[in-house]
């Protein structure tokens, strides 16, 4: 049963030009897994379905990053004020880390990055014996990568992260273009074997399941975390 929360606004904090965080109050009894989403109601039927990009361990507050685009929904988000409240149902679905000893190939695209920041913020906290871990991450350019000093710098072992974007001005080693078969063939050893989680747009994230098709891997190696409204 999806349960019902009011929550205390608390701060906002930009992480690209066009994509902010916004943190609240975590409500008592509230519990979630790394990798899920919450439904958050701002009233007059502005709803949406927001993946959490904090992780249970940073237990002070629970916080989603959204894309601004103008929408009502994101005018409500921004005009916020300190200490107002909401409502939050949830928490909500299974795009979560599945004990496995095989490679675990992340695949995002914009602020599809989101619940792979709560998964791999979770693990790097928690220190676990986990193997390896190759994130490819996809955006228009440098200063569109959120969370990408903190991305580059997390600590865990067998982790790589691959930047992919369609301009590359600033960023040395990124692949310049869009996510295909031929960069995670390069990038992911015995890449047919491995484990997916991709996240990001529809046609993103149908765009990577058939490039992932083209290189031998089965749906069932696959999982997806689609995020509506966005081109």
């Amino acid at each position: 049963m999806t349960m019902k929360y009011h929550t205390e606004f608390l701060e906002k904090v930009e992480r690209t030009p066009t994509a902010i965080s916004f943190r609240f109050k975590l409500p008592k009894g509230f519990d979630y897994i790394a990798g899920q989403y919450i439904l958050v109601d701002l009233g007059n039927e502005l709803v949406h379905p927001l993946s959490l990009s904090n992780c249970p361990e940073e237990s002070e507050f629970i916080e989603f990053t959204k894309r601004m685009t103008g929408s009502p929904f994101c005018s409500r988000l921004q005009s916020l004020k300190k200490g107002e409240t909401v409502s939050i149902k949830g928490p909500v679905g299974e795009f979560c880390l599945a004990d496995s000893n095989e490679t675990l190939v992340m695949i995002a695209g914009g602020i599809g990055i989101t619940p792979l920041r709560s998964i791999l913020t979770s693990l790097e906290k928690k220190r676990g014996n986990i193997g390896t871990i190759i994130l490819i991450y996809g955006n228009a350019n440098r200063e569109d990568i959120a969370f990408r000093d903190e991305l580059g710098n997390i600590k865990l072992p067998n982790y790589h992260l691959v930047h992919v974007l369609s301009d590359t001005t600033g960023m040395e080693n990124a692949y310049q273009g869009f996510i295909n078969a031929e960069i995670i063939a390069k990038e992911v050893p015995e890449s047919s074997h491995a484990q997916y989680m991709v996240s990001g747009p529809p046609v993103m994230v149908e765009a990577v399941k058939k490039a992932l098709a083209t290189i031998d891997v089965t749906e069932e190696q696959i999982r997806t975390d689609i995020f509506l409204g966005y081109s």
